[in-house]
């Protein structure tokens, strides 16, 4: 679970460095990631300014942001609501392990879609980027690694 922790991390640094507007709540409570809680537009000029990012690359970035979290909307809403669905359930009947898994069962169904949905607007918004500007965003997330210890 450590191991899963740290690529998910990872993964979000990347993700959120690069731009993608992780500040649409790209979180999931328990299963390794993080909500950071910065503000999308504040994040984006920053990175803006590190990276040298153009008027249209900051535009691209920010579709792809709204896609994303137009596409994750409802993973997250099932994912905020399923761990009260597993309470009421064996509130309702201790005894009712089963029906309780099944709930687990949809909020990993629903964590993995979400993942799959964050990693391909990942992926898309680092194509965004030019060669240099990858560099220097590689350079950036190993200073921040670093710096985590």
């Amino acid at each position: 679970m450590r191991k899963q922790t740290s690529w998910i991390t990872a993964l979000i640094i990347a993700a959120s460095i690069a731009a993608v507007p992780f500040a649409y709540a790209q979180h999931v409570r328990g299963a390794g990631a993080h909500d950071h809680g910065f503000g999308f537009l504040g994040h984006l000029q920053h990175v803006r300014q590190q990276l040298d990012l153009t008027d249209a690359q900051v535009a691209e970035l920010k579709t792809i942001g709204a896609a994303l979290k137009e596409q994750n909307a409802p993973f997250q809403t099932q994912l905020h609501a399923g761990l009260h669905s597993v309470a009421t359930t064996l509130l309702t009947n201790p005894s009712d392990v089963a029906a309780a898994q099944t709930i687990l069962d949809q909020q990993n169904d629903a964590e993995r879609n979400l993942k799959a949905n964050t990693l391909a607007a990942a992926s898309k918004a680092l194509t965004v980027l030019t060669p240099d500007q990858r560099s220097k965003l590689a350079d950036i997330i190993a200073k921040r690694w670093a710096a985590r210890g």
